[in-house]
């Protein structure tokens, strides 16, 4: 067990390590509250976001950051709700970098049935995806 839970650490870790050098890749946009990220998923996927978020247990430190991130999933769904989107529709969930580094962090301490997997992974994916080189220079 800890040598599953030192495996998400170092993953959670290194797709920080990541994101934040893709930020600083982007010059003037350094800062983590500048830099903004814009993944694309569906309204299903934010809404899994939104039951998944609710599943972890939170400290008493964290509970600011745990509000910002479902703040963002929920106010994304509410607007893709009241434009009458459905599950599989595409939209865009914007986020600054330290709400996306909070949100891997809150989201690999879920517990999801292995059933949901692949929807997991695709929601990460979505989030790295927006954070990749090509992503940040179309943003200039």
């Amino acid at each position: 067990m800890r040598l599953i839970r030192s495996l998400v650490g170092i993953a959670v870790i290194t797709a920080t390590v990541a994101i934040t050098a893709v930020a600083q890749q982007q010059g003037d946009q350094s800062s983590p509250q500048n830099t903004i990220l814009k993944p694309k998923m569906t309204l299903g996927d934010v809404l899994f976001a939104i039951n998944v978020l609710n599943t972890v247990e939170i400290k008493g430190s964290e509970v600011e950051a745990f509000l910002d991130v479902k703040n963002v999933f929920v106010q994304a769904a509410q607007k893709a709700q009241k434009e009458k989107k459905s599950e599989s529709d595409e939209l865009t969930v914007e986020m600054n970098m330290l709400t996306a580094n909070n949100f891997l962090m809150l989201f690999q301490r879920a517990s999801i049935p292995g059933s949901a997997a692949e929807r997991f992974q695709a929601v990460k994916q979505a989030l790295y995806a927006s954070a990749s080189p090509q992503q940040a220079q179309q943003k200039r």
